[in-house]
């Protein structure tokens, strides 16, 4: 993540809150920590009523996330909340020329006290989960009001790392140009990098191009079919013959012979022959 800061010089000592919040921001350049960004820090931003100071404006390559850091302590007003809300708000009228305007979010950074200090190593803070939709608000001494559009996390490196990497989870909408036209828009030009600096960080030449959605036909209603009706059957009527149509008999039906009955017979016939020549032989010789 590339850092420019707003506020240097000995008159403009950055507040220990903001500078934890960009030592957590610097952790995150070259190296395996990395996280593709441009954090723009003690700057302020153009508005109707009047310039809005803001802690850090972080530009990732998916929204830009306006960040307060705020120590717990005495109570403050405007509270950390209202400075981001407004914040974001002017952020999002200054970027109204570039889709990147719908995309402005903001982010309550609150520094655990004591910074380090303590006999012994700082123990990490217990994280506690920020959804955007829902800001939370830390404790009773913290002035952090919920704020649409605000959330509110620890400043540790892994819960602020999460958030801001997770804040945005839209499609990329920031290149290496949009961003230096943002600083023109946003009055920041001269904390601009250069845009090899902007590439070699990670962000892209160009946007994606989204193929066009196709183009669907209009969806035409179907009419439901009548039932079917049941066709009755015309009786049979038999063709009228004319005087001089030929009139062809029914066939008769093909009998089969009995040709066992046959063959009894037979041999009933036969023996009674071969009776009758013996009787009469037996007769005539006597």
């Amino acid at each position: 993540m590339l850092v420019a800061l707003q506020r240097t010089g000995q008159d403009r000592v950055l507040p220990p809150a903001v500078g934890h919040l960009v030592e957590l921001l610097r952790s995150w350049g070259p190296g395996p920590d990395h996280l593709t960004g441009l954090a723009l820090v003690g700057v302020s931003l153009p508005s109707r009523l009047g310039a809005r100071f803001v802690d850090a404006l972080v530009f990732t390559r998916t929204g830009v996330v306006v960040i307060a850091a705020h120590a717990p302590g005495p109570a403050e007003w405007p509270g950390p909340g209202d400075r981001t809300g407004a914040a974001v708000e002017a952020a999002k009228g200054a970027l109204a020329g570039h889709e990147g305007g719908r995309y402005v979010t903001g982010l309550v950074a609150v520094v655990p006290p004591p910074l380090g200090a303590g006999p012994g190593p700082a123990a990490a803070p217990p994280e506690i989960p920020a959804p955007a939709s829902e800001p939370l608000v830390t404790g009773p001494e913290s002035p952090a009001q919920a704020i649409p559009g605000v959330a509110v996390v620890l400043a540790h490196p892994r819960s602020l790392r999460r958030i801001i990497s997770q804040h945005n989870r839209w499609r990329t909408v920031w290149s290496a140009d949009d961003i230096l036209d943002a600083c023109y828009a946003l009055s920041l030009a001269h904390l601009a990098p250069p845009r090899a600096a902007l590439l070699a960080d990670g962000f892209p030449a160009r946007l994606p191009v989204r193929s066009p959605v196709p183009e669907l036909p209009a969806v035409v209603p179907i009419p439901a079919e009548p039932p079917p009706v049941a066709e009755e059957e015309p009786a049979w009527i038999p063709p009228v013959r004319g005087p001089g149509s030929a009139v062809f008999p029914r066939p008769r039906p093909i009998r089969q012979v009995p040709w066992g009955l046959v063959f009894v017979l037979t041999v009933l016939v036969a023996a009674g022959v071969v009776a009758a020549v013996f009787v009469a032989q037996v007769f005539h010789g006597s």
